[in-house]
């Protein structure tokens, strides 16, 4: 029964997982005694078992082409087409908002943004449950994606790789994707890193659980924070520094994909890792910021110890497009100023290749600074030697010409979307806050620089509509678009 699923077109296999998904949210509400809740769950199951059915019958009786970029087709109607489907039980049970809104809601959800929409997150465990459940799984699927559909065609990031150890597995999948079926290679992968991402979330869990937390809020924190979904979980932590530890530790994950594929990096040590090595400068440079913008002679050595902390904190969470904010942080309350405009530089950056981290990346940060350091000291000393063996990942001029193009278009849908907010009557500020946030996919960017003053449902249309492909566009990234649109151009 698993090799016949394993062959669907990811088109019915992928939305049957979720669309199984509402089982759990159903059981919970029945067992809560949420009789309303419980049955709305359970008829959106029905309802998709049945939209699948016949979605299988229309696709078998017409034979796919297998073009090398279905699967990026596939990845668009993922975060575009499943979110209206998700959607119905959201609109159903809350009380505010449109359906639009609803759709907004678990696209944000989708592509683990995270957008503060709704207020009902923290009334109804149930619709709370829900949206945790999918964004989990979709930051576990785009563990998947990551491998299985950008490492073939030198997207997300692979394509600073070549000539490294990790192109041996990317010639790996090459092969294998002409020796079988696109969708069987899928969940192949899928089988193959499920152990990794379960084991993490359960010993987090169980973490949080030890120190003193309930069940509840210690396996939603856990899952928030392995899918780098900083959306907040009712209810305050009974030990603030071992459960902010515990976060922590696992949104270092998000930092570098070598944390979870070790085996696969054999040749290599964590500490020539660059994307790490640039986040731990990145934090240092911020911590120390931090410092010089909020020393004060009055403060003790107890609280210096916490605000380093929360500076901390804050730092690797906003880094990995996590966005939680600690307990501990300096002037948490919005005003930070300038700090908070650190914070919006870190989620830009963002964290590893081929994990569920939005943003530029990190790889590309430090190909871009490593060769701009090479040309500075060419023009330092116009007669240096170069060795060829230094044309590599950081320095070679294809990735850095690659790097470049990425942060150019970045740049130019930023400004696109903003301009987009700007003409719907949002003030530039407020326009700038929300395209930052849902183009690096950190939600909680836009309540922790506006004090909680933007107030999504009160968007216009058009806003909400741009949003949309904003977080779209971040998640897939302009490349992938560019090569969906005009493959010649992109080859």
């Amino acid at each position: 029964m698993w090799s016949r699923f394993s062959k669907l077109p990811l088109l019915i296999s992928i939305p049957g997982v979720f669309v199984s998904m509402f089982l759990i949210p159903a059981v919970y509400a029945f067992g809560a005694g949420a009789l309303i809740e419980g049955r709305t769950f359970l008829y959106a199951f029905v309802l998709g078992l049945f939209l699948i059915g016949f979605l299988g019958v229309a696709i078998e009786t017409n034979q796919l082409v297998n073009h090398r970029y279905n699967q990026l087709w596939s990845l668009v109607a993922f975060f575009l087409g499943l979110p209206l489907f998700l959607a119905i039980p959201l609109n159903e049970l809350s009380q505010v908002g449109s359906f639009l809104d609803a759709y907004l809601d678990m696209v944000s959800v989708i592509t683990t943004t995270g957008l503060p929409i709704f207020e009902i997150e923290y009334s109804n465990d149930t619709l709370l449950i829900w949206r945790v459940l999918i964004g989990w799984a979709s930051g576990f699927m785009m563990w998947v994606f990551a491998w299985t559909v950008f490492a073939p065609l030198n997207l997300g990031g692979f394509e600073h790789l070549q000539g490294h150890s990790e192109n041996l597995i990317e010639n790996q999948i090459k092969a294998s994707v002409r020796q079988q079926n696109s969708a069987a290679k899928f969940w192949r992968e899928a089988v193959r890193l499920a152990p990794v991402y379960l084991f993490i979330t359960f010993v987090a869990a169980a973490l949080i659980k030890f120190v003193g937390n309930g069940l509840l809020f210690s396996i939603l924190s856990a899952m928030t924070a392995m899918a780098t979904f900083g959306i907040k979980i009712p209810g305050a932590a009974s030990d603030a520094w071992w459960y902010e530890i515990i976060l922590m530790v696992v949104m270092c994950f998000a930092l570098s994909r070598a944390l979870f594929t070790r085996t696969l990096l054999k040749n290599k040590s964590l500490r020539k890792d660059p994307e790490l090595r640039l986040a731990i400068i990145l934090i240092v440079i911020v911590f120390l910021a931090f410092l010089f913008l909020h020393w004060s002679n009055t403060i003790g050595f107890v609280e210096l110890l916490q605000n380093s902390w929360g500076v901390l904190f804050t730092s690797i969470s906003f880094l990995t497009t996590t966005g939680f904010v600690s307990e501990y942080m300096p002037f948490k309350d919005g005003k930070l100023g300038t700090g908070m405009l650190l914070m919006a530089a870190l989620a830009t950056f963002g964290g590893g290749v081929a994990t569920t981290a939005g943003g530029v990346k990190l790889l590309r940060i430090f190909i871009l600074v490593s060769h701009s350091k090479s040309e500075i000291d060419r023009l330092i000393i116009p007669s240096r030697v170069v060795s060829g063996q230094n044309g590599g990942q950081s320095g070679g001029f294809n990735n850095a010409m690659l790097a470049c193009v990425f942060f150019m278009l970045f740049l130019i849908t930023l400004a696109a979307i903003l301009l987009g907010l700007a003409l719907c009557g949002i003030s530039v500020q407020r326009s700038l806050q929300l395209t930052l946030a849902s183009l690096t996919n950190t939600g909680p960017l836009v309540t922790v620089m506006s004090a909680g003053e933007v107030i999504i449902l009160d968007l216009p249309v058009i806003a909400k509509i741009l949003l949309i492909f904003s977080m779209v566009f971040g998640r897939l990234e302009v490349l992938a678009l560019l090569a969906l649109l005009n493959p010649k151009i992109y080859r």
